[in-house]
């Protein structure tokens, strides 16, 4: 490919001089002295303060170019014209995974973080099926079911809902029910599972930590339940059900005498596949729930679908006044505004922050790019922090710079199922509700955004591997009025 041959280029002539950078003179090395000399300056913004990196590295770009150094052995882009280099299709180019990424997570053996090319093609093929079109299809009525459990919640509300906390119970009861045939039953929980999704959320905002200090997520994976279990209720909730119904489940399906659900479930499929019995234990496997999880809640659970835009949902509403009450997702999908909408609803809100580099020359060092970063450049977006849909419709060629699910053969694996569960759930929201505009006069059903500011409780404050709202936000809240 052309843009590979200049891709090669451009890195060699940047690492010869980066990586030599205490005898090049500055003009030959973008991006700050200290970030090329020490991985302490990304431990500042990371750890220190919070997952702010990302902003400093917005900055870089603004002042440096396309391409910065932001650490001794990682190399950041924002230019358009190499994402497909850098994020090849399946089968182009081996991608090594930095093994930053499964200190990270504390649980290097799940397929995210697996480092190896190959190993990681092997534990994905056994799982992709379970998330292609046709195989999300036939989940279709389990989300409805999850959907109106949603709407029946905001229908017998009394006080503001967390939005967020309910839009993630939805993803994590259809992801798991998905995963072992049975689920938490987030949804008829009186908390909506709150205390286990503090314990996440927490989880992940170690992260930097255990990737800059790597022994802490050492101590913190092999640290015993009783230990872990005294950190708190939503610790151990969460570890409860990690370590030992997730465990349990997984017994289950290996000595199920139901067909029906080996073949069904997710980890029926991963214990039949062709992987070695080192690569189907219980641990293993416990790990990889967790990446299941994960990857189904993600961009699922956020929940910020231009709700403080109520005219462009308006707009929304008389689009889908033209299907049946209860509209499949093909016909959903068929309506080239309603995309437009959860498309913009992504770029501004992805469900990735940084996308970690996948293409290593010469070795050791990393590349990558940020969605949120790329999603926000003027010279791509045109007035990119305006929330205006229409941007997808009137240009189709925009959708090569989408990276709200991540790109190449380490992509989001649910890709499919994220759009299927937002696209059911707000039809049916907006099928059923309008939203409310003060002074708009509304008779029937709406929903009220209540007590939420844009930069505290919908804007990217920080990233933890996932982007996340400022500390102490609720999130969006809503009424709903009757």
């Amino acid at each position: 490919m052309e843009h590979d041959e200049e891709l090669r280029r451009k890195v060699a002539v940047f690492t010869n001089s980066t990586l030599h950078s205490d005898t090049s003179p500055p003009c030959q090395n973008p991006g700050p002295r200290i970030a090329a000399l020490t991985s302490w300056y990304e431990c500042y913004y990371d750890v220190w303060l919070g997952g702010h990196c990302f902003r400093t590295i917005a900055k870089m770009h603004q002042k440096y170019g396309p391409i910065v150094r932001i650490s001794p052995n990682e190399v950041h882009f924002n230019d358009l014209d190499f994402i497909d280099s850098l994020y090849p299709g399946a089968g182009e180019r081996k991608t090594n995974r930095p093994v930053m990424v499964g200190k990270q997570s504390g649980t290097p053996d799940y397929m995210t973080a697996t480092e190896d090319h190959d190993m990681h093609r092997r534990r994905r093929a056994v799982i992709n099926p379970f998330f292609s079109v046709a195989s999300v299809r036939k989940l279709e009525p389990v989300i409805r079911q999850h959907t109106e459990k949603v709407l029946a919640r905001l229908e017998q509300a009394t006080e503001p809902v967390e939005m967020n906390l309910l839009f993630k119970a939805y993803a994590n009861d259809t992801v798991v029910q998905y995963a072992f045939g049975v689920c938490f039953h987030f949804l008829d929980d009186a908390e909506c599972g709150k205390p286990y999704f503090k314990a996440v959320d927490m989880f992940f905002s170690l992260n930097h930590l255990f990737g800059h200090w790597p022994f802490i997520g050492w101590m913190v994976g092999k640290a015993p339940g009783w230990v872990m279990r005294n950190f708190g209720e939503g610790l151990r909730e969460m570890w409860r059900r990690k370590w030992y119904w997730w465990i349990q489940k997984v017994g289950e399906i290996r000595t199920s005498n139901d067909p029906e659900r080996v073949k069904s479930t997710i980890f029926g499929g991963v214990l039949n596949s062709s992987l070695p019995d080192a690569e189907n234990t219980d641990l293993r496997l416990a790990s990889e729930t967790q990446l299941v999880i994960f990857a189904g809640e993600g961009t699922t659970a956020n929940p910020k679908i231009s709700s403080t835009h109520p005219s462009i949902l308006a707009t929304v509403k008389a689009k889908l006044s033209s299907l049946p009450d209860s509209p499949s997702f093909a016909q959903i999908d068929a309506l080239p505004y309603f995309n437009a909408v959860i498309q913009e609803t992504i770029r501004l809100h992805p469900g990735v922050s940084v996308v970690y580099g996948e293409y290593v020359i010469p070795a050791g060092v990393t590349y990558g790019m940020t969605p949120t970063i790329l999603h926000k450049t003027a010279s791509v977006f045109k007035n990119p922090e305006e929330f205006r849909p229409e941007r997808w419709i009137e240009n189709p060629k925009l959708s090569r710079a989408f990276m709200g699910f991540s790109r190449g053969p380490r992509g989001c694996i649910a890709v499919n199922l994220a759009r299927r569960e937002i696209s059911v759930l707000l039809a049916a929201l907006l099928v059923k509700y309008d939203v409310y505009e003060e002074g708009g006069g509304k008779m029937g059903p709406t929903l009220q955004v209540f007590d939420t500011a844009k930069e505290r409780d919908i804007d990217t404050n920080s990233e933890y591997i996932i982007p996340a709202v400022a500390r102490g936000s609720k999130g969006l809240r809503m009424v709903a009025r009757r």
